[in-house]
């Protein structure tokens, strides 16, 4: 990641950003780099990592016990990056006549990324290996599926 977390207490001050509204959008850069890429010298290594299947889980894994958790996080990954990228009709639900571009989760489910779990191109992320929180189980674009059960569709 670039930068990257520092401390504890940057951690902590992040979480308590969120839930105090002083951040309001959690993204991911999703840097998904070729193994040459990351395993090098360190000074040469390209920052970033694959982002993008894992952030849901962290976000539920470090926000626990935050009052409405999964109307906040529809806020935070959704209803606010839209409104601020003036993309009308996105991020708000769904409505009738508004594009269906949706993400649906089992907030049951444990599960631990690795390179058979990732439907990346790239694998460097630091949690594998590491049992998470809940997990997106489809996607969809405009009502066309993108990603079912975690296999990107076509």
């Amino acid at each position: 990641m670039n930068p990257p977390l520092r401390t504890e207490a940057d951690v902590l001050a992040l979480r308590e950003g969120l839930r105090d509204g002083t951040i309001d959008i959690v993204a991911t850069d999703h840097a998904p780099h070729t193994v040459e890429d990351k395993e090098c010298e360190w000074a040469y290594a390209r920052p970033g990592m694959v982002g993008l299947e894992t952030a849901l889980s962290i976000v539920v894994e470090a926000m626990a016990g935050t009052d409405r958790l999964w109307e906040r996080i529809a806020d935070w990954m959704s209803a606010t990056p839209a409104r601020i990228a003036g993309l009308s009709g996105h991020g708000a639900g769904l409505a009738v006549g508004e594009p269906a571009n949706l993400t649906l989760v089992d907030p049951a489910v444990r599960w631990t990324p690795g390179p058979a779990e990732l439907a990346s191109r790239s694998h460097n992320t630091p949690y594998a290996g590491r049992e998470l929180p809940s997990r997106p189980v489809a996607t969809f674009l405009r009502g066309v599926p993108t990603v079912l059960d975690g296999k990107a569709q076509k």
